[in-house]
């Protein structure tokens, strides 16, 4: 991510913390989401009392798609959340068992990356204030003006539907390997442009593509380093060495899995086609893949499964796989200039 390499911005940041902080529960993507649906009405303070409602209802609704929503054996809040569910508890208890319980620990966890604050502050926190809430900094504002906005409330709601896919499937190297066919697995679904999970004849969507991946890329084209536009097309999930291997000899690693897809703005998935990128290329993706694992959750476990448990195995893998790709294809496109990681 751009963040990691440097390039400091709201948006960059924000990504961050949705796909590296901790995910112990998922309070940050309520909580994240609350924010900048706040932040846009230009609002730069909100009480906890006000904060309650939208956050609460974020978690019943989370609850009521997977209940589990957390690592822990148990939690007041979501107790709260659950028991609202059922109707054993009414609305005004919700809310005020959520300004009791639900912000304990998320209003100082949400801006931290490793432990450390991150280095874009999005609120002051006024709990001890006679009003409790938070002052909402400008960055925060202009972030949720931004035409960013849409994506990263797109890339939360993903980064959440991936976590809860793992939390309930007990997500590990073994459960979500690319073989045998007989195991779940985490693929690519071209018709609905979602990762599915499958096991057996038996196919579940888990979420979108371009949301799931976006964050990664920092909303930039793999192949020419460009903001992707929102309009027209948008983001094409681009498989980097081709979906075409699979009509020719293929013994590989499977080409629709989650470490060989990228998005790609629609001009350079144009000139690509049934391509590889030229080698010098390719220690991008090298590179965002173990940015995938470095998130910890939940394709983590996806990608090491997929490439291996180790960096340099996942290079070897990588390097194999790109061998045989082109032998079998041997035409291959060189990316536009200037876009390689460091």
């Amino acid at each position: 991510m751009d963040y990691q390499r440097g390039v400091i911005t709201g948006e960059s940041v924000w990504r961050a913390i949705v796909l590296y902080g901790a995910n112990s529960a998922t309070y940050k993507f309520a909580f994240g989401a609350t924010l900048l649906e706040i932040a846009a009405t230009g609002r730069d303070h909100v009480t906890l009392d006000e904060l309650a409602p939208r956050y609460a209802e974020l978690l019943c609704q989370a609850l009521q798609r997977q209940p589990r929503q957390g690592t822990s054996g148990r939690s007041k809040f979501l107790d709260a959340c659950r028991a609202f569910n059922t109707g054993d508890l009414d609305l005004d208890t919700l809310r005020r068992r959520t300004v009791q319980l639900g912000f304990v620990n998320v209003i100082d966890a949400f801006p931290k990356l490793g432990g450390e604050q991150a280095p874009v502050r999005y609120y002051e926190d006024r709990r001890k204030s006679p009003a409790p809430g938070l002052v909402l900094r400008d960055e925060l504002l202009e972030l949720a003006r931004s035409v960013h906005a849409p994506d990263l409330d797109a890339e939360t709601a993903a980064r959440w539907r991936l976590v809860e896919t793992a939390w309930a499937t007990g997500v590990s190297g073994a459960l979500l390997a690319s073989s045998p066919s007989s195991t779940p697995s985490l693929v690519y679904d071209s018709g609905t442009q979602h990762l599915v999970l499958q096991a057996g004849h038996r196919r579940k969507s888990v979420t979108g593509v371009v949301a799931a991946l976006n964050g990664y890329q920092d909303g930039r084209c793999a192949y020419c380093n460009q903001l992707m536009a929102r309009e027209r097309s948008g983001p094409i999930v681009e498989h980097v060495l081709p979906w075409k291997l699979l009509t020719r000899d293929w013994n590989g690693p499977d080409v629709d899995a989650v470490w060989n897809l990228v998005l790609s703005c629609e001009p350079c998935n144009a000139v690509k086609r049934d391509r590889a990128p030229h080698e010098s290329w390719m220690p991008w993706l090298e590179q965002r893949n173990n940015d995938l694992i470095e998130s910890r959750h939940p394709l983590r476990d996806v990608l090491m499964a997929q490439t291996g448990a180790t960096a340099a195995l996942r290079r070897a893998t990588l390097k194999g796989a790109y061998r045989r790709a082109t032998e079998l294809l041997p035409i291959v496109w060189t990316p536009p200039m200037g876009t390689h990681m460091a």
